[in-house]
């Protein structure tokens, strides 16, 4: 019996005996709490006189019943191959494979490296995940089809306030909410309301979770060279009780596997009186995210047109950002987005930080601690220690009992 020849795929194995002219693909690998080790395996033959396809089915990789079973059922099919050697060497090398995960290596400070960079600046770090949630109806899907404009052409002179890439970068969007036709929509009616030369982005319908469909849409990125992945949305991404941190957890151990640059849409918590939201579901899926953005949105019924605001919630590549604001139109085929200062919408002051909304205060003059109490509605304690930070800064001065800006000269 040979060695067989192994190839790996992203969480999957290839199996190849040529002396016996049999292949099995081992995929779909789950290893349970009661110390169970499933995969799915499927066998095939080049051998003339049998039909190539010969089993489909699921081995447990630990279990001597499931592998003399699967065995007994091979011998009745392909005499030909001595399958209790071929199984048993199976098993062996997944495990073995699986086990070993990746190589250490040493990462001394005297070689040279580039700092961390940015897909989309501010919003994307480069090959981290990044999560943009919020409320439904919020524009999240209209933002990641802008976001990924700007990677593909690339939009280097857009008037938004985004950086994008030196090179341009192919998105592959991983659809589990809308469909073919109103993706293709949605681009054009951006493409003519922006007045851009034609783009196209990379669009695939899914069904399965992002962990059970690893393979296929690894197969994907490659034939279309995509090295970012646009993910709409979480939920069903991810699959199962989002509440439950295994869940969250396997989905990123999924994501990690497929090595790209994602960008996840989700939706927010439950909580609507909550002014601080957070990413509906499990704790961990924001504590795996490096960089997480809130959407929000502000529109009066009837109108065509809204207020988009997105704000930074964490950072782990730098500082937070900014808010960044855009006002999105919609016209009967075309939607013109414009860049806006969400310090203007009065809705969205609220969202800011507490120094940024004292500056904005106190725009309308001097005012004390008890003012700016009752007009931001924040704990005299957390006012006092920003209102500390901006003085420090030299932004604003108290003369007596009452804080007002300081004059640049402007």
């Amino acid at each position: 019996m040979s060695k067989p020849k192994i190839e790996e795929g992203i969480g999957s194995y290839d199996f190849t005996w040529e002396q016996e002219q049999v292949k099995i693909t081992v995929s779909h690998i789950k290893t349970h709490n009661d110390g169970r080790t499933t995969a799915e395996v499927f066998i095939t033959t080049t051998s003339p006189g049998y039909s190539p396809l010969l089993e489909r089915s699921q081995l447990n990789i630990v279990s001597a019943r499931s592998k003399e079973a699967l065995a007994k059922r091979m011998k009745s099919k392909y005499p030909e191959a001595e399958w209790d050697g071929l199984i048993e060497q199976l098993c062996f090398y997944t495990l073995e494979k699986i086990r070993s995960g990746e190589p250490v290596k040493e990462i001394w400070t005297n070689q040279d490296v580039a700092p961390p960079e940015y897909l989309i600046f501010p919003i994307m770090p480069m090959r981290q995940p990044t999560i943009i949630f919020g409320d439904p109806g919020s524009a999240k899907s209209q933002t990641a089809l802008l976001l990924a404009i700007c990677m593909e052409l690339p939009w280097y002179d857009n008037p938004l306030g985004l950086v994008a890439p030196k090179r341009r970068h192919t998105p592959l969007l991983l659809d589990w909410e809308t469909d073919e036709e109103t993706v293709r929509w949605q681009l054009k009616c951006l493409k003519e309301g922006l007045g851009l030369p034609d783009v196209f982005i990379n669009y695939r319908r899914c069904a399965l979770p992002l962990a059970e469909d690893l393979d296929q849409i690894q197969r994907h990125a490659n034939e279309t060279e995509s090295d970012v992945l646009i993910i709409d949305s979480l939920g069903p991404a991810c699959g199962g009780d989002l509440k439950e941190a295994a869940n969250a957890i396997a989905f990123n151990q999924a994501l990690r596997q497929l090595k790209r640059t994602p960008l996840i849409l989700a939706h927010t918590s439950k909580d609507r009186e909550n002014r601080h939201k957070t990413v509906f579901g499990s704790t961990f899926f924001e504590a795996l995210a490096r960089s997480i953005w809130e959407i929000r949105k502000v529109q009066e019924h009837g109108d065509d047109e809204i207020d988009v605001g997105l704000f930074h919630r964490k950072a782990n590549m730098s500082k937070l950002h900014h808010p960044l604001g855009f006002k999105f139109q919609f016209r009967e085929d075309e939607i013109i987005v414009t860049k806006q200062d969400t310090r203007t919408v009065a809705q969205f002051l609220e969202h800011m930080s507490i120094p940024t909304r004292i500056l904005e205060a106190l725009k309308e003059g001097p005012m004390t601690y008890d003012e700016l109490e009752e007009i931001l509605g924040e704990k005299r304690d957390s006012i006092r220690q920003a209102c500390g930070r901006l003085e420090e800064k030299g932004k604003i001065v108290k003369i007596e009992d009452q804080w007002g800006l300081v004059y640049d000269g402007a």
